[in-house]
């Protein structure tokens, strides 16, 4: 690794982070997104949301963050109140807390005590449900 790498690392530009090579955008408690975005990193939201989410890495929703919208990501965990369909490609974990009203899409599905689903779940490989419709 060179010096420049080292240095990018954890470094933090306009609300992303870098992590391992990674991009990470990350939103406040007092953020608010509207609207469409589409990124090829990760996501922690902790604030409010809404419109359309599609990352190529993983969503992270917040306790207390306030979701109204379709989300889409490789692992999704979920701590906050969310509404709207949620597409999972690997892992969708719902927190305690969480709460989700919305249609999901997942590989692997992860509920702990506490917390409240309520929408249609389809589980399976991504590849042959593509294939399949």
């Amino acid at each position: 690794m060179d010096v420049q790498e080292a240095v990018a690392e954890g470094a933090t530009e306009n609300g992303e982070v870098k992590r391992d090579g990674r991009k990470q955008f990350q939103m406040g408690p007092g953020d608010i997104l509207e609207g469409k975005l589409i990124y090829d990193g990760s996501i922690h939201a902790d604030g409010r949301v809404e419109g359309e989410v599609r990352v190529t890495g993983n969503i992270d929703v917040a306790n207390g963050a306030n979701v109204k919208a379709l989300l889409e990501g490789s692992n999704v965990s979920l701590k906050g109140a969310v509404e709207g369909a949620v597409t999972a490609r690997d892992k969708l974990t719902l927190g305690k807390n969480a709460r989700l009203s919305g249609d999901v899409t997942v590989r692997r599905l992860q509920i702990d005590d506490g917390a409240t689903l309520n929408g249609h779940v389809r589980m399976g490989d991504f590849e042959q449900q593509a294939s399949g419709q």
